[in-house]
């Protein structure tokens, strides 16, 4: 269930650049391709330069939907503030990504929140950060007014509310979707409850899926429990196959969870530990 591959994490650690204060962008309508941009710490305006910030709503796995394109198959946001608890078991749990395992060292704040989509056999992903302007030096690319920052050969930045983050071919795919194109529609289960883990997913996707697809759709939600440090989860499966059924099954007895099938929707809830909660997650977000 990997994002991305060895090689691309190789390349960004290695060519990470530092980061700073505030995002210099180059006059919309530029004809050239790729342009140089001298490191300072000045404001925007005094170079009166000008380029489009991302901005758009990140408060959930909804928000992320809407600027993911239309053949995504797994999408997942966390709130990286919510549980160090939540957050280290994500790390282990969830399909790999830049923003979990190499957040500290991508800007000069941490990362508040975070998203992923894959679709087309590409990924993007959004960071949360405040304060969302940076700087930077080195090439730029012009993209529909945005401008995408190379890190390394195989991956681009585009700043903004969320930060956009992964290879070019996925980012100006993102943009496509956030400039007016059809986004990811095909997630039924993503509601409004919130939750500080949440996750959906295709069984299309095949295999490298949660439960190794073995459902027509599927989603995850946790929250902390009030002022607890256990957690609230709720795992939806619309047609689940008999296979994926039975683990769901011999989870909630393992974890004294509760599992219920209604028409062609099966449904794994209850409370988990915080001592138990990887444990849980890389049972249920494993192939």
């Amino acid at each position: 269930m990997m994002m991305m591959n060895q090689k691309a994490f190789a390349i960004l650690i290695g060519t990470l650049m530092v980061l700073s204060g505030v995002a210099y962008y180059l006059p919309l309508g530029t004809d050239e391709k790729q342009i140089v941009v001298p490191k300072s710490v000045d404001p925007a305006e005094t170079f009166g330069v000008r380029g489009t910030l991302v901005e758009w709503s990140f408060e959930g796995l909804r928000d992320v939907l809407e600027m993911a394109p239309q053949s995504t198959d797994i999408a997942y946001w966390i709130d990286l503030n919510a549980s160090k608890s939540l957050t280290d078991a994500a790390m282990i749990a969830l399909p790999q990504s830049i923003g979990l395992l190499y957040g500290g060292q991508l800007y000069s704040t941490r990362i508040e929140r975070l998203g992923v989509a894959r679709f087309n056999n590409t990924w993007s992903e959004f960071h949360w950060i405040q304060p969302y302007p940076m700087g930077y030096d080195g090439l730029v690319i012009p993209y529909k007014g945005y401008m995408l920052i190379p890190r390394g050969t195989d991956l681009v930045l585009a700043m903004g509310r969320p930060a956009l983050c992964g290879p070019q071919e996925g980012i100006e795919q993102t943009i496509d979707v956030i400039s007016g194109g059809q986004p990811a529609e095909s997630f039924t289960l993503v509601d409004e409850s919130g939750g500080d883990l949440q996750l959906a997913a295709l069984g299309s996707g095949g295999a490298i899926m949660p439960l190794a697809g073995g459902y027509k759709e599927f989603n995850l939600n946790v929250a902390q429990s009030g002022n607890s440090s256990a957690f609230d989860l709720v795992c939806r499966c619309i047609q689940p196959t008999a296979d994926t059924s039975q683990r769901m099954k011999d989870l909630a007895l393992k974890n004294d969870l509760q599992y219920s099938i209604k028409g062609s929707e099966g449904e794994l809830s209850g409370v988990v530990s915080e001592e138990d909660i990887q444990g849980v997650l890389m049972e249920l977000l494993g192939p």
